[in-house]
């Protein structure tokens, strides 16, 4: 159980001692907008440190520096070319809205005026559609709690924006997007539950009963040991979902639901044990400014939107530290993870995600059937929203060049290339999807195939897919399976048989077996720094085939353990039928027509 001082300690040895650094690599914006942005975002941080240990805010460094900006009159301007501004006054926004009176008192009338003036100006900017209208929604309410001018047009505009990405089970899309990633955690929820502590209003009471009904999805997301399952954008933010468990404790939006205050510290708690441990910081140790990265230091993750304050977003995890040493909050048991006693299904139909959750499991896998990145400009779109299944252990690889299999992350995925050119793309854009009870669809294509993928998981760590590829020209390809960690081909051999491959170290175990046997087994190596939890080399157990023009069903079973030494059982067994296919696994059977549009 971490104390209060223990989260607040942590805080600390992440925050940087000045703003030095911030010019050692570029983003997308200007560099006013990057300095802006290394002043604001721990903020999220040291407000609630500062407030639950009852510190003046002018003794705290980094609130200081924010009033050092504002009293000397070098907030930067805002245009639409520069809106980048508006992401980072939700960190004002949340000073004004929570902390205002002391904010007023230390500034003083002038100072207030020119803040609040510099706000205001944000209301001349249009804003993309998706996660942004929180920050004119935030920053409006906040003005208006404190009895600032602001905009009433553009609250009432975004508040009906916010609504119109609702998807219904506590659901957004990022936007007219096929987006619903960490965004929901971080972004919607988080800045929905800070706005009804804020407002009593039937928003407010919106906002709450929303955040409900997804803490009862979300939690799936997250296994035992503290881990969250990585895929989509802005990993780089790294523990900032667990900023949602925060404002669902704060806000008591958990009264009511199966959610116990226990429950949540474990979750809060947990995860931060867990990314204590790890080496996330600029120097690879325990103090330093957060690395930009996942597991470790790894630019190849990285955005064009994150320079080096970026990951400070993370500290919206921090907001626990509101409450003072003598609140019973740090007191609390922090309750185990809640296992079940049989493994439970879950079902995520707006996100496209599909569990077994099975007792004890040492991580959780979903796949994946729906999401993908709209933007041509996201980095590594294709792994990050591509993948077949994603792991909170396995994590997942990124490309590393346009030439080679092994320069391809063809981890859970299934990478299909022109014959003879040893280049490959998967799964990316979705133009069909849907998910049944015990399985999921998505179709999908490349420049060259046409592809009807079907998705069965059947246990935490094992699952089936089939593929339906219809092409004009010979294909070379590779499906591969779960990423093993810490693997050196020097030292290590794949274990590989007519119709499997099994790779097995200290890391794990990771198996791809050929359910129609029309494909040969083998292993892909992968470089160092492709796997975004760690950065050794890798390996991929893999099936290769060369397709010539036609239509082919390829079949496989995947399985991902991390635990060593453990039993392989894949005993599933595949039929293809006049209709469709049957899948077959100790006494199980699943029926599956043939996709029709």
């Amino acid at each position: 159980m971490l104390t209060r001082q223990e989260l607040s300690d942590w805080l600390d040895r992440l925050t940087p001692v000045d703003n030095r650094y911030v010019d050692t690599f570029g983003a997308a914006y200007d560099a006013d907008i990057r300095q802006l942005e290394a002043v604001l975002r721990p903020l999220w941080g040291h407000l609630p440190a500062a407030a639950g240990a009852h510190l003046d805010f002018k003794d705290d460094p980094v609130i200081q520096r924010f009033y050092t900006l504002v009293q000397a009159r070098q907030l930067p301007p805002v245009d639409k070319s520069r809106r980048q501004i508006v992401v980072e006054t939700a960190a004002v926004s949340y000073f004004l809205g929570f902390y205002g009176k002391q904010l007023a008192a230390d500034l003083g009338p002038t100072d207030m005026t020119y803040l609040t003036d510099w706000l205001n100006t944000m209301n001349d900017v249009p804003v993309p559609a998706g996660n942004w209208h929180f920050f004119i929604i935030l920053l409006n309410v906040a003005l208006r709690k404190q009895h600032f001018p602001y905009s009433a047009d553009r609250l009432t505009d975004s508040l009906a924006k916010i609504d119109s990405f609702y998807v219904g089970k506590g659901w957004y899309t990022d936007g007219p997007t096929q987006q619903s990633d960490y965004y929901l955690a971080f972004a919607f929820h988080f800045y929905g539950l800070l706005y009804a502590q804020l407002v009593d209003d039937a928003h407010a009471t919106t906002f709450i009963q929303r955040a409900q009904a997804f803490a009862a999805d979300f939690i799936d997301w997250f296994d035992a040991q503290g881990r969250a399952i990585p895929f989509g954008r802005s990993l780089t933010y790294r523990f900032a979902p667990v900023g949602f468990w925060s404002q669902f404790y704060l806000s008591g939006t958990y009264a009511g639901t199966a959610f116990t205050p226990s429950m949540i510290k474990g979750l809060i708690d947990r995860s931060a044990k867990y990314w204590k441990q790890r080496p996330i910081t600029v120097t690879n140790g325990e103090t330093g400014p957060l690395s930009v990265g996942y597991g470790y230091q790894n630019y190849l993750l990285s955005e064009d939107y994150n320079a080096p304050g970026s990951p400070m977003w993370a500290f919206k995890l921090f907001g626990v530290l509101q409450l003072p040493a003598d609140d019973p909050y740090w007191q609390l048991p922090a309750a185990p993870y809640p296992e079940t006693e049989q493994p439970r299904r879950s079902n995520q139909a707006a996100g496209g995600m599909q569990f077994v959750l099975d007792p004890h499991a040492a991580h959780h896998v979903f796949l994946a059937s729906r999401q993908f990145p709209v933007s041509s400009k996201l980095y590594h779109g294709q792994e990050k929203y591509g993948k077949f299944a994603y792991s909170s252990y396995f994590g997942f690889n990124l490309s590393r060049d346009t030439q080679g299999i092994e320069q391809f992350a063809v981890d859970n995925a299934l990478a299909l290339g022109i014959a003879g050119q040893d280049q490959f793309a998967s799964r990316l854009t979705i133009t069909a999807s849907k998910m049944f009870a015990e399985y999921a669809v998505s179709v999908w294509h490349t420049a060259s195939a046409q592809v009807v993928s079907y998705l069965v998981p059947l246990t935490t760590n094992l699952h089936v897919r089939i593929h339906e590829v219809t092409t004009d020209d010979t294909l070379d390809t590779y499906e591969g399976g779960f990423p093993l960690l810490r693997w050196n081909p020097k030292r290590m051999t794949p274990v590989i048989t007519d119709h499997h491959t099994i790779v097995a170290n200290q890391a794990g175990v990771s198996v791809i077996e050929d359910l129609l046997t029309k494909r040969q087994p083998t292993a892909v190596n992968q470089g160092p720094n492709t796997n975004i939890m760690d950065p050794e080399k890798n390996v991929v157990p893999a099936l290769h085939a060369i397709l010539k023009p036609g239509r082919h069903v390829l079949a496989c079973a995947v399985l991902g353990d991390p635990t060593t030494g453990c039993t392989v059982d894949i005993n599933t067994h595949l039929l293809v039928t006049a209709t469709g296919y049957t899948l077959i696994r100790n006494g199980l059977e699943i029926n599956m027509p043939f996709w029709q549009a």
